[in-house]
């Protein structure tokens, strides 16, 4: 999907990181807890279930990691946004980004945090629908709190204009819906919902190619899917 406008057409069917990684791992262990729900359910239930299931996983793998095992933590931020502080290494030329305290970035349709196995699919649907290169870095406890750690490849170039990155997905055959005053873009045949595709979450690159960096993918379940579909028909 990493192309310009002009020349994809469909997302491709796969890639992102090897079945061994931690960020696959940590998803399976989420995924095989029967407590553990998928996307769009964001009740207090699913989210307890889904924190405990990954605090699990980060012992059972020495995942938990303790803030100053990584300094840069503790300097300020050359990034920041609604859900993430971020800090650029030249050595590495790789973005480190942390979430809020036991928050685990934005859901769409609904107020309040996601729940961390909606993060974690949304970081692989980052690698398998774009070829990016998302990786999990560490479980982090922050004064009894947690967040987690990931790093992500730097894209040189500019924020794409709005116009652009809304013809991009309607070539792709994405329809444009809103819920509550958020925007997302969905796809029926490939079932995915991407949400904040908006200037700063899209490069535009001097070959001018888009690279999305930090969209907020889902793969809806059905009643999920069902709402979308009756927004999409305006019932």
């Amino acid at each position: 999907m990493n192309d310009s406008h002009e020349h994809e057409t469909e997302p491709p069917a796969s890639g992102g990181q090897a079945s061994s990684s931690p960020l696959i791992s940590a998803l399976s262990h989420l995924r095989a807890s029967s407590r553990t729900s998928g996307a769009g359910d964001g009740s207090g239930q699913s989210f307890s279930a889904s924190f405990a299931a990954l605090l699990d996983w980060g012992d059972a793998q020495g995942f938990l990691k303790q803030e100053s095992d990584f300094p840069f933590l503790t300097e300020s931020p050359t990034a920041q946004g609604h859900e993430h502080q971020a800090w650029y290494d030249p050595k590495s030329n790789r973005w480190f980004k942390a979430t809020y305290d036991n928050k685990f970035g934005l859901a769409w349709g609904r107020d309040g945090t996601a729940t961390p196995i909606e993060y974690l699919e949304r970081l692989r649907l980052q690698n398998v629908c774009f070829g990016d290169d998302v990786h999990l870095e560490a479980l982090i406890n922050c004064k009894g709190k947690l967040r987690v750690l990931t790093s992500q490849p730097n894209i040189n170039g500019e924020p794409a204009p709005a116009e652009l990155i809304k013809q991009w997905f309607e070539v792709l055959g994405f329809q444009r819906i809103e819920a509550g005053g958020s925007v997302a873009w969905y796809d029926e045949g490939t079932n995915l919902l991407i949400a904040d595709a908006h200037e700063g979450n899209v490069i535009i690159t001097e070959d001018s190619i888009l690279v999305p960096i930090d969209l907020n993918i889902t793969e809806p379940g059905e009643d999920m899917k069902r709402e979308i579909l009756l927004l999409i028909r305006g019932e």
